[in-house]
């Protein structure tokens, strides 16, 4: 049966010979942070991360899906297409699995309100049933998220092939190897949990497509059931938090934003076109900017009830932006998104908005219709097109997200952001009332919440490595690498004025 939810310590993935990556070995902690110079792999490892939410999230649940507001119940389009890279189940392990349901209901061993006692061997024969195919079905998923074959994804000029593992609470871990036909390697010898009805069930169904042999439609079917018996009590001590759901807000979303309504009718001409020349209109558009389209295009405006998410979205509309997003469905049911400044009748298209706008609106359209406690929400450079003092105010609703439940994971370049976060994180060491009387609306992180990795170049391996920087309490951040930027150009200047004092006469 399903175990009892325990708390959690973080899952902690390593990644080698990855993109630019050589290694990276990190913990996605409430708010994990990516810092570092460009063409590191920032976000290579965050676009990764991303492709292991929608693997794990949408192939465990098997039609379960969690209710996300304002799509009628249903999982988003981004998420159903991961599945559709299924691949033939090991058909040998089924069978072998098969004889043993036939055998054991036919020697009378269970009736309809037994319970399901599964020996040692045929929890062998199931798990690896449950992950024999799915390293290649993963695999697929990356491939199109990023928009690349797996050999390009290797590290930039290495033979090596890349590998990513997964190290769970328990100390156990799964590996997975981009090369040829791909698979995990789960831990071995641990005990298989499991919901005895759906099991029961999923028996009957194998028992029974035995008496007209061969009916691989039965055996298959008696898979799926296994697998819906299984994955939802066994995975998830694995792979939590990658089982929820994740959504992902790329580098350049404020040209997608203004140019939202364009870029889609010209992918729906291509697909008409693409009939005829036997090719995918998205066939050079990576998976990621493909499902923010997709997410976008099924925001359907349903009223959602208020909540600690939806009010943050409200909280970044007056705060940062001075008016409200909105939206409204065409005809043919496509969105079309505004900007209504406070005060004002009438509403702008996004394309006449500034670029701070624009940039902020799919935060506040994601807050307000798509994500929920428990998913994950990936921001790439959230301090884009924003003033500092404003990014200061949006790293505090990014701390305000984590504390209404939300998981996120940011790529960043600012020192002012990090800045922030470093005071938010120092505050929740002093007790409440102090904390209060130096900034009552500062949302405070304790330190196991928040996460800062920086990711250097290295020659030798030539590639990026990433090592986690703790909060600096003397200087007051975490040390970045932005200090060393200051006093270049503190020391240029005075090398400048010393010369210039020098020159006059």
């Amino acid at each position: 049966m399903a175990s009892k939810t325990k708390k959690r310590k973080p899952l902690e993935l390593e990644v080698s010979d990855f993109g630019p990556i050589a290694r990276a070995k990190i913990e996605l902690r409430p708010l994990t942070v990516f810092v570092g110079p460009s063409n590191t792999g920032k976000s290579y490892l965050a676009i990764l991360i991303y492709a292991l939410h929608k693997f794990f999230s949408a192939y465990s649940r098997f039609g379960s899906y969690r209710r996300v507001a304002g799509s009628a119940g249903r999982m988003p389009r981004a998420y159903r297409s991961a599945r559709r890279y299924a691949s033939p189940r090991p058909l040998g392990l089924g069978r072998q699995i098969q004889e043993w349901a036939y055998n054991t209901l036919g020697n009378g061993a269970m009736n309809e309100h037994s319970e399901v006692l599964i020996p040692h061997e045929i929890e062998y024969l199931i798990w690896g049933l449950i992950t024999g195919s799915n390293g290649e079905e993963l695999i697929h998923v990356i491939e199109d998220i990023f928009g690349a074959s797996r050999l390009d994804l290797n590290r930039h000029g290495n033979s090596s092939t890349a590998n990513i593992l997964i190290h769970n609470q328990t100390r156990h871990q799964i590996t997975f190897r981009m090369q040829g036909n791909s698979s995990f390697n789960f831990p071995n010898g641990v005990p298989l949990e499991y919901n005895s009805e759906k099991m029961s069930e999923a028996m009957r169904m194998l028992a029974w497509s035995v008496e007209d042999i061969p009916d691989p439609d039965g055996l298959l079917i008696g898979i799926t059931q296994i697998e819906e018996a299984v994955y939802p009590d066994s995975i998830p001590q694995f792979i939590t938090p990658l089982d929820a759901h994740a959504y992902y807000l790329p580098a350049d979303r404020t040209g997608i934003m203004r140019a939202h309504q364009v870029v889609v009718t010209s992918l729906i001409r291509g697909a008409a076109y693409a009939t005829f020349r036997n090719e995918s209109p998205l066939g050079t558009l990576p998976g990621i900017l493909a499902d923010f389209l997709e997410q976008l295009i099924e925001i359907n405006g349903a009223v959602v009830r208020a909540n600690s998410v939806t009010k943050l979205a409200g909280n970044i509309e007056k705060s940062l932006l001075s008016g409200a997003i909105e939206f409204e469905k065409s005809v043919v049911n496509y969105p079309s998104f505004s900007y209504q400044p406070a005060g004002w009748e009438r509403n702008l298209p996004l394309m006449n908005t500034s670029s701070m706008v624009s940039e902020l609106a799919p935060v506040v359209l994601y807050l307000r219709h798509v994500v929920q406690p428990g998913n994950t929400l990936i921001i790439e450079e959230p301090e884009a097109h924003l003033h500092p003092g404003m990014q200061r105010e949006f790293t505090r609703q990014i701390a305000g997200m984590i504390r209404a439940g939300i998981r996120v994971i940011i790529t960043t370049h600012s020192e002012w952001v990090l800045e922030e976060l470093a005071n938010l994180v120092y505050l929740s060491s002093l007790p409440a009332e102090q904390a209060k009387k130096i900034d009552e609306s500062a949302p405070a992180l304790t330190p196991d919440q928040v996460g800062v990795w920086l990711f250097e170049p290295k020659k030798r391996p030539r590639g990026s490595v990433a090592r986690e920087i703790p909060l600096d309490r003397e200087t007051g951040t975490f040390e970045s690498g932005f200090a060393e930027v200051s006093r270049a150009l503190y020391n240029t200047w005075a090398d400048i004025a010393s010369h210039d004092q020098e020159s006059r006469p």
